[in-house]
């Protein structure tokens, strides 16, 4: 809910758009961070308070909580530093992380949220080393053929799953 006096803070706003894209809740981003992480402080530093009436108490977010949050919705550093500089170095110095512990990886699959990057990398560990490259090529084929197919590359909603 909105601070009608306020609002909520413009990396709250964006980080909300993009998650609200990809079509899921607060507490299912929550699950896909780095650490542990509850739906409730997503929707917090989302909105920038907590609380309500006059009991509300602000939460701007810590700048690498926030580097977190935006990663794990898919929004880039740049887009980010339009609303928190600080938070977009954190996330600038993630990516770099990411591309050094992950040499050889397709942009595909390094521009994939962290907990299908997390999913590939437990699946790499029984790999000869000899053989990642090529299987990380056979990956980023299918991810790319799954988001697609989803519409997460083509701009357009994804459609909900019905069953039957």
């Amino acid at each position: 809910m909105e601070d009608r006096e306020h609002g909520p803070p413009g990396h709250g706003v964006l980080i909300r758009l993009a998650r609200e894209a990809q079509g899921i809740s607060p507490e299912t981003a929550a699950t896909r961070m780095p650490f542990r992480f509850s739906g409730a402080s997503w929707r917090q530093i989302e909105a920038g308070y907590r609380g309500a009436g006059t009991k509300r108490t602000p939460v701007p977010g810590k700048p690498a909580t926030v580097a977190n949050m935006a990663r794990t919705v898919g929004v880039s550093a740049a887009r980010l530093r339009e609303h928190n500089a600080e938070a977009a170095e954190i996330l600038e110095e993630i990516e770099r992380q990411d591309a050094q512990q992950q040499p050889g990886m397709p942009d595909a699959l390094r521009a994939a949220p962290p907990h299908v990057r997390r999913m590939i990398d437990a699946a790499l560990e029984d790999v000869d080393p000899a053989d990642r490259a090529e299987l990380l090529r056979e990956l980023a084929g299918d991810y790319e053929a799954v988001t697609k197919r989803r519409g997460r590359n083509t701009g357009q909603p994804q459609r909900p799953r019905h069953a039957g």
